[in-house]
């Protein structure tokens, strides 16, 4: 899970994430962290959860992250500061835009 190759590997590829990489239920959920987040972050994750249906919660959306980036292979022994976990993190992630127009 840990440790792997760095941001901009030329040998890396993307792949799609498979039907298990993000998986943690609530009812495996046993520990609580508390983490600072700025206005923009609280108001995206405040109308991700307005926008879904009623099954689904702040804590589940934060869960579904933290997997998603348990799927990242950063090498994390590498990364010094903040900037360069960010840039690490957008170097490992493609995401999928909505089409103009």
């Amino acid at each position: 899970m840990l440790g792997g190759p760095v941001g901009g590997d030329q040998g890396a590829v993307y792949v799609r994430l498979g039907d298990g990489a993000i998986a943690t239920k609530r009812k495996d959920a046993r520990k609580e962290v508390t983490v600072g987040l700025s206005k923009p972050q609280v108001r995206w994750l405040r109308e991700a959860t307005a926008l879904s249906g009623s099954g689904i919660d702040e804590e589940q959306i934060l869960r579904a992250l933290v997997d998603l980036g348990m799927e990242l292979e950063l090498d994390w022994a590498v990364l010094a500061s903040g900037k360069s976990l960010r840039q690490a993190m957008r170097e490992s992630v493609m995401v999928r835009r909505r089409a103009a127009g």
